[in-house]
């Protein structure tokens, strides 16, 4: 997979800049060429993954908060926290209560993303407490700049069975279908 070098011009890079450089980030490894419409339900697609059977709901951004209250399945009672607003991705296999929720972060330098990947085990157990019938299952898909200097973050993501997918791998979406489509 040929990942895009964003180039950072130093002081102002960040903040304002931050969705312009994410996004593009997102597109290069989001999964849209690795499924199948075959239907729609309450505005969001039902897909099914290259080889599989399986169908999952796909939801982006404030669509998985809107599919989960349409289908009764959102405790109303709790405002999502910050962060748990509008993930990057979500895949939502209903047959199995289970739902997929991919945050997808790119650093190439110091600033606030490094310290992001830390709140994974907060965000998903704030979803879990949203959608209480669901295992929720947290994916980050990081950028390379996280392999070096973040051992320690790394190691407590997967302590706390936060899944890690590289987004530059060059089978990064086989992995991360993989893992949804044989989650047991």
């Amino acid at each position: 997979m040929e990942v895009v070098k964003i180039t950072n011009r130093g002081t102002g890079a960040g903040g304002g800049n931050t969705n312009k450089n994410g996004l593009s980030y997102e597109e290069i490894t989001d999964l849209l060429t690795e499924f199948e419409t075959v239907g729609t339900k309450n505005s969001c697609n039902i897909i099914q993954f290259n080889g599989s059977d399986i169908k999952f709901v796909h939801a982006c951004k404030a669509n998985t908060h809107k599919f989960m209250n349409s289908i009764n399945e959102k405790n109303l009672d709790l405002n999502p926290a910050a962060g748990c607003k509008s993930p990057d991705e979500a895949y939502i296999n209903e047959d199995n209560k289970i739902i997929f929720i991919i945050e997808k972060k790119f650093q190439q330098g110091s600033g606030s993303v490094d310290e992001k990947i830390q709140t994974g085990d907060f965000k998903k157990k704030h979803y879990s407490q949203l959608f209480p019938n669901f295992k929720v299952e947290y994916i980050y898909c990081l950028s390379d700049w996280f392999k070096n200097g973040y051992s320690s973050e790394l190691s407590y993501l997967k302590e706390n069975n936060i899944q890690i997918f590289w987004g530059s791998d060059d089978d990064y979406k086989s992995k991360i279908i993989t893992f949804m489509t044989c989650y047991e």
